[in-house]
């Protein structure tokens, strides 16, 4: 508790004034240094706080702004502890992390954590948050979409535990390191949030197309080397193989994990390829990632532009403010418009 003096200030200060040469008390007669923004009042010496002497007076004010989180951090330190069966745990006991070690190294709220650990499908194992590794998440789906297959299982409603029941059957844990809980973990992790209201019975999912369609896309595109490229036309014809005729797949579900680029051909025709082009890689820094994106590429349609800096900002508006001040907007004769950078080389 406070005690309430501020107030008093202004008035004293002017009865300093008229009244220096009255107020003996205060030690003006005995050759002490008077000191104006000492409070003297008899109110003040019966508070149990006893005598208070003002410092400054504070008039500004602080106001608190939404921020967007740090939540690239997530990413960082768990890729060092990333799960992949037991047989390789020794090897990251030094790098594990309770929900409590996130509170405290993540600047977030509780809920914005959560819900990227859900979105990247972590797993609460023995009290600490892991990511699967992409390779083995990759194997127990591709488990779970070939069992479906073979039991005759839509992906709109996988019954988790007769999938989990025919893996351990086909093929043990001690042959294939996946376990139940592993493979309930994935199918839970990459259903959809609310299941159709016509799913009553427990256990039942429904896969999400989104998800699983990003992961399997994502997954395909990291496989490869490191600057190579997929034409554009063999690797939907690819990514359609992985999804097994469940889902369709669809650009959009990659959105901010790619660039396609188009060359010239032998015949002169334009050739389409898609490379891997993670945002998750790009510098947290407007101006550097602004800089990173236009070294690539140096002309963006919209569309194309946004997944790349919506982590940047926190609504389409402040995305708006931010292409404004980073890039220059050309006009398109069909309606669309085209970025490039403000920087002239």
């Amino acid at each position: 508790m406070l005690v309430p003096i501020a107030p008093l200030v202004d008035s004293k200060r002017k009865d300093h004034d008229t009244d220096m040469d009255m107020d003996t008390d205060a030690g003006f007669g005995s050759g002490l240094q008077a000191d104006p923004f000492y409070i003297n009042d008899p109110a003040l010496e019966e508070s149990p706080f006893g005598r208070q002497v003002v410092l400054d007076i504070l008039d500004s004010v602080l106001d608190l702004i939404p921020t967007s989180p740090r939540l690239e951090r997530l990413g960082e330190i768990l890729a060092k502890s990333q799960f992949e069966g037991w047989a390789y745990e020794s090897d990251f006991q030094d790098h594990l992390y309770t929900w409590e070690n996130l509170q405290s190294v993540i600047q977030a709220s509780d809920k914005e954590i959560m819900d990227w650990l859900k979105e990247h499908h972590a797993c609460l194992i023995n009290g600490h948050w892991r990511l699967f590794k992409r390779r083995f998440m990759f194997d127990i789906l591709r488990e779970i979409f070939s069992t479906a297959n073979a039991l005759g299982i839509e992906a709109s409603s996988v019954d988790a535990e007769s999938i989990c029941t025919e893996i351990e059957n086909d093929t043990p844990e001690s042959e294939s390191g996946i376990a139940s809980w592993m493979v309930k973990h994935c199918i839970a992790s990459f259903s959809e949030d609310a299941a159709p209201s016509d799913m009553t019975k427990a256990d039942h999912y429904c896969l999400s197309e989104r998800k699983v369609s990003t992961f399997m896309g994502v997954h395909l595109l990291s496989s490869t080397e490191r600057g190579h490229r997929w034409r554009l036309q063999d690797f939907m014809i690819k990514w359609n193989e992985l999804l097994q005729e469940h889902f369709k797949a669809d650009l959009k579900y990659l959105a901010g994990e790619y660039i396609v680029e188009c060359d010239k051909g032998m015949d002169k025709t334009q050739q389409q390829y898609i490379r891997y082009f993670p945002k998750s890689q790009l510098p947290l820094d407007a101006v550097a990632r602004f800089t990173a994106l236009f070294e690539v590429k140096p002309k963006w349609e919209g569309p194309e532009i946004r997944p790349f800096l919506r982590d940047l900002v926190l609504d389409e508006k402040k995305l708006d403010i931010l292409l404004l001040k980073h890039a220059r907007s050309v006009k398109q004769p069909g309606g669309g418009i085209i970025y490039n950078s403000r920087v002239i080389k």
